[in-house]
């Protein structure tokens, strides 16, 4: 089974990478730091913010469980909602329902980009968090600057935002994150090594906002929850900014290719900016379940779509070769 349904990377670590996580293996007997302040430390820098500015935990998925459980800390009365666009991440509705919070999906538009005007009024007395995803999984759509401004500008201040950036790599529309940060006190940008770094079993992601709403955010940062592989592969993967950018090229000419390939067998996709691409609609789906047979595994969205990761060449090639087979035996 070739699988092409978690968006995974179609690359192994970067060689850097890969030489430090084998001498981590020597050292498997000794615990990791408490909390993660050095991997704090080298993201900061990275990104040329204070380290005040950063936390750091396992995955972008942790990161995202400790800014709800910040969040949730200041709310008072009635039961408190979690907002996002839907369909999305399936980790989402299980965050909101460990934290005890009701999970109000709101619906892309027909685009399948986010509807903020639909989320902005979405909002409640009750809304403790919103998530936005740019680009959106698991269309691959992205939210334009100027518009995330004025959304966040718009929110009552009783509400969180999580911006979610895990594809953002593959963007080329990134919003300026310290213009973001500057702006909007009450927003947490949220990233991983996961995607783009091609560390998805590493399990660590970093979040960046104000130094106010961060010192809450930290509080609630796992002891040990960053294991010492992951940590010692932080400051390798960051510095290694001219492989990984010929890394991200080629997944997305072989993300454009795909898209092209798929439009050629008749297929009709989202113009995505994530390492998939998506198949909308009940073709989508039908697609999906043919490709099941034929040995592939994608994402099936149930009632809306299909998202397929974008793999090597080989896997690419699987795909297109299982519809035009399917095609001519239609």
């Amino acid at each position: 089974m070739i699988r092409l349904d978690l968006n995974e990377s179609a690359y192994p670590p970067l060689p850097a990478v890969a030489e430090v996580l084998h001498e981590q293996v020597l050292s498997a007997h000794r615990y990791p730091e408490f909390t993660p302040h050095g991997s704090r430390r080298v993201i900061a820098h990275h990104l040329g913010v204070s380290d005040d500015m950063v936390t750091v935990g396992a995955g972008a998925t942790g990161v995202i469980f400790q800014a709800l459980q910040a969040a949730l800390d200041q709310h008072r009365g009635v039961v408190p909602e979690l907002v996002t666009a839907t369909p999305t991440f399936d980790g989402f509705p299980i965050l909101a329902q460990l934290l005890r919070m009701d999970f109000r999906g709101v619906p892309l538009d027909r685009f399948g980009g986010v509807d903020l005007d639909a989320l902005r009024t979405s909002v409640t007395a009750a809304t403790v968090a919103v998530i936005v995803c740019s680009p959106h999984n698991p269309t691959g759509t992205v939210v334009d600057e100027r518009e995330l401004h004025a959304f966040l500008t718009s929110l009552p201040d009783h509400v969180a935002v999580i911006l979610d950036q895990a594809y953002i790599e593959f963007s080329t529309a990134a919003p300026d994150l310290h213009r973001l940060i500057a702006l909007h006190p009450r927003l947490v940008v949220v990233r991983t090594f996961s995607k783009a770094h091609g560390l998805a079993a590493l399990r660590v992601g970093y979040g960046v906002g104000d130094e106010r709403l961060m010192s809450g955010i930290r509080r609630f940062e796992i002891p040990f929850a960053v294991s010492a592989p992951a940590q010692a592969a932080v400051p390798v993967a960051l510095a290694a900014t001219t492989a990984l950018a010929h890394r991200v090229e080629a997944m997305r000419a072989a993300r454009d290719l795909l898209s092209v390939q798929l439009h050629a067998i008749g297929a009709s996709t989202i113009a995505g900016e994530g390492n998939f691409v998506y198949l909308p609609g009940a073709d989508g789906l039908a697609l999906g379940s043919l490709l099941g047979t034929c040995g592939v595994a994608v994402k099936t969205v149930p009632g809306h779509g299909v998202r397929i990761t974008v793999g090597d060449a080989f896997s690419n090639s699987r795909v297109l070769a299982a519809l035009r087979a399917t095609a001519a035996t239609a």
